[in-house]
């Protein structure tokens, strides 16, 4: 019983597209007992979005990425980060021993105290002529060398201590409290995963396609069902000489982090998006290298198909791209063609009694159907 109820729909539309018994022969047959109109769907020729489409395989990088290193040569006094830890630009990770290196920068804001007091003194002796302005000076430039020094070693403080150079997540540490390192050595590696570089190659003749701006949607095997949009950022400016392949980098937000660095990945790219007219690929009639669609013009009350040739474009999603032979708003027979004739008389059915039948039977039974 349920195996019927599916098919029912079906065995509808076959019996009113082969012919709907007594009423297609007399309502829908022309004046003077002429053949009997063919029973036809037909769909308004409307703009759709078309598109060039590029696929290629592509792979994920980072927007920022850094080896995280040390300028100084000393031992790790403290640790301030875990593995794979979120941290915040200017978060300090890493502090080098400091004992000695702070010694030396008391020691010259110590000698610039003396070289101001210096200057100072000298200042108030110029008022009453007991120093030349030579000596003034002298009293300056001092004061000037000693605050030099002073900002020299306090840069190499601070070359004792690592922050980090943007918001990210660290990767695994390197070293550990009590180690000794040497200028250059890894500490941890640094990544901005908020937003990931997409790279892919594309053909060099769809170079004029790609541009910065253009729209694109990537997948991964890693991530089944999600898909990640984006914009093309950069096209790089020069061909591959061996693939004949040129390099597009695109950008995808990465809000989630669900994104990884390394990560392989299915990219199309819409290039020329475009609305134009559309018809559905089942009302194309190849003859040859032509094409032609049946379209229902009504003529005295009447309506007829007339057969059009039409120029084609792109095929997407089951639609064709129509360039011209026929306008937006015109109606297109989409199903019952074989019945049709050039100039015959068609009799246009409802989309809705191709509905599949839910919560059982209604109207007329099967068998009352099959009996009419």
């Amino acid at each position: 019983m349920t195996q019927m109820t599916r098919s029912l729909p079906l065995i509808m539309a076959a019996f009113i597209l082969i012919g709907c018994g007594s009423e297609a022969s007399t309502a829908g047959a022309p004046a003077g007992g002429g053949p009997r109109a063919a029973n036809v769907f037909v769909e308004t020729l409307q703009a759709r979005e078309f598109a060039s489409r590029i696929e290629a395989l592509g792979t994920l990088s980072p927007k920022e990425q850094v080896d995280l290193t040390l300028n100084a040569a000393d031992r790790v006094q403290s640790l301030y980060f875990d593995d794979g830890q979120r941290v915040r630009k200017g978060q300090t990770l890493v502090s080098l021993a400091q004992r000695e290196q702070r010694a030396l920068v008391e020691a010259e804001e110590a000698r610039v105290a003396e070289a101001r007091q210096q200057l100072d003194r000298v200042n108030r002796l110029i008022e009453s002529k007991a120093v030349s302005q030579s000596e003034v000076d002298q009293a300056q430039r001092d004061l000037d060398s000693t605050l030099a020094q002073l900002r020299a070693v306090q840069s190499r403080q601070k070359d004792r201590v690592l922050v980090a150079p943007f918001d990210g997540v660290l990767g695994f540490r390197q070293v550990s409290v009590g180690s000794y390192v040497q200028p250059g050595a890894v500490v941890a590696r640094l990544v901005d995963d908020s937003e990931m570089n997409l790279e892919f190659a594309v053909p060099s003749i769809f170079l004029r396609l790609m541009g910065p701006g253009t729209d694109v949607t990537a997948q991964t095997d890693d991530l089944p069902g999600q898909i990640f949009t984006g914009t093309v950022a950069s096209v790089d400016n020069a061909i591959d000489p061996v693939t004949r392949t040129v390099m597009v980098r695109a950008k995808l937000p990465n809000p989630e982090q669900s994104l990884v660095s390394g990560m392989f990945m299915n990219v199309t790219a819409r290039a020329e998006a475009r609305r134009v007219p559309a018809v559905l690929e089942e009302a194309i009639q190849p003859v040859g290298p032509r094409n032609f669609v049946f379209v229902v013009e009504t003529r005295d009350g009447v309506d007829v198909a007339v057969r059009k040739e039409v120029q084609l474009g792109l095929h997407q999603d089951g639609y064709v791209e129509v360039k011209s032979g026929v306008a937006a708003g015109t109606r297109i027979v989409t199903d019952g063609i074989i019945g049709v004739r050039d100039g015959g008389a068609v009799k246009i059915q409802s989309p809705d009694i191709l509905k599949p039948v839910t919560g059982g039977l209604s109207g007329p039974s099967s068998d009352a159907l099959v009996r009419d």
